[in-house]
């Protein structure tokens, strides 16, 4: 799996980005996602919109959806594992032992 802080893959169009504008894209990145993970529970990520505007202010679009696909698979892996751990064994399994 990628890091948190692994680049997208740089393709042709893209300009190059100094590693001042990198670390600001990381921190607006960051910053929103602790929003959006603390909030996004109990419905109330709206708070967060100021965050997101300036995440996507500092960040190339591509960046964007680089990390915005990666945390969401994140998500989907950590709640899949949650749901391993807590699913019991079937009743026929348990007849068998």
């Amino acid at each position: 799996t990628a890091s948190k802080d692994e680049e997208p893959a740089m393709s042709q169009e893209q300009p190059m980005v100094s590693q001042k504008k990198r670390k600001v894209c990381y921190e607006h990145r960051d910053k929103y996602y602790k929003c959006f993970n603390t909030h996004a529970v109990d419905g109330s990520a709206d708070q967060c919109k100021e965050l997101r505007r300036q995440y996507e202010e500092a960040c190339l679009r591509s960046w964007v959806k680089y990390f915005d696909d990666m945390h969401k698979n994140e998500k989907s892996a950590a709640a899949q594992k949650r749901m391993m751990q807590t699913v019991q064994p079937s009743k026929r399994f348990a007849a068998d032992e």
